[in-house]
């Protein structure tokens, strides 16, 4: 109940333009039929959204381009946006071709050897499950329900189709998206009665393929679990000609972190000034030494 408490108390103080709405189960049951509620109570996104997140990046991306575009046709000199695909194997392979190397990479950035277990992250790997109502069963969601958060989430593509997620397996290193018949069967005992909890039918629903991916979690600390930013130039070496810069460890949330600390991260490597950046969130380097000590 004092979780509830809280999310009653962020739906009256949320911004204009991300309105949360509390609502009750007849509320909530005419968005989605037979939708059940343990304590009678919701809380309803009108304005939120499926983010599919290999269109989201190819569309930022472009964004990012048509803003440079327009820059330089209004006079603000010659600017240019360009996309490399280049694979390395270490950072010291970057070094000298650029003024600046930010390294997003999420749980991969274990693998790079100047990282290698030198990053306080904690991998988690999760298990998504595509599901789809045959033909011979009518009870089908309504078109534009919401898609519902609960134990278990459940993406809602339209009538019947959805995808269903996800599963924690902490410790990890697997990195492949492919998922074994046992792992997604395994995935499928966990999540479906999690999520039947709150939708009965989908009891119903058929089970029409799976992926995976791991998680770059950060550690624990007295304000919460906050990725992890600032420069590394001590990590890889300091007699470089470049700076490097981590930009991980938004877990989960990386969808509601990437706007805004992508600015910071922005904002420090082009001024070159670390103290840019929130304290807490360049913090994990100490927690880091003094766990060597």
């Amino acid at each position: 109940m004092k979780n509830l408490s809280l999310l009653n108390d962020n739906a009256k103080n949320c911004l204009g333009s991300c309105r949360i709405e509390p609502i009750d189960k007849d509320y909530a049951q005419n968005l989605v039929p037979n939708l059940c509620l343990p304590f009678n109570s919701a809380f309803y996104m009108p304005e939120a959204v499926n983010i599919h997140p290999q269109r989201y990046l190819e569309t930022l991306f472009l964004a990012c381009n048509n803003l440079v575009e327009e820059l330089c046709s209004s006079g603000f000199g010659v600017k240019e946006l360009c996309l490399h695909k280049k694979s390395v194997t270490t950072l010291l392979e970057l070094s000298g071709e650029y003024d600046a190397v930010v390294i997003c990479l999420g749980a991969k950035a274990d693998l790079l050897p100047e990282l290698s277990r030198r990053l306080p992250l904690r991998t988690c790997r999760g298990v998504i499950a595509h599901l789809q109502l045959p033909q011979n069963i009518r009870e089908e969601i309504p078109d534009h329900s919401p898609s519902i958060l609960s134990d278990a989430w459940l993406a809602i593509h339209g009538p019947r189709d959805l995808h269903m997620g996800s599963t924690w397996e902490w410790k990890s290193r697997n990195y492949s998206p492919v998922v074994s018949k046992e792992e997604a069967h395994k995935a499928l005992e966990e999540l479906l009665p999690k999520a039947s909890a709150i939708l009965p039918s989908m009891k119903d629903w058929t089970f029409a393929g799976a992926k995976a991916g791991i998680r770059a979690m950060p550690p624990l600390t007295l304000n919460g679990s906050l990725p992890l930013l600032g420069c590394v130039d001590d990590l890889v070496g300091k007699c470089q000609t470049c700076k490097y810069w981590l930009f991980g460890g938004l877990g989960s949330r990386g969808l509601l972190y990437h706007g805004w600390l992508g600015k910071l991260v922005a904002q420090a490597v082009v001024s070159c000034r670390e103290d840019l950046i929130p304290v807490e969130l360049t913090s994990w380097r100490k927690l880091k030494q003094e766990a060597h000590k």
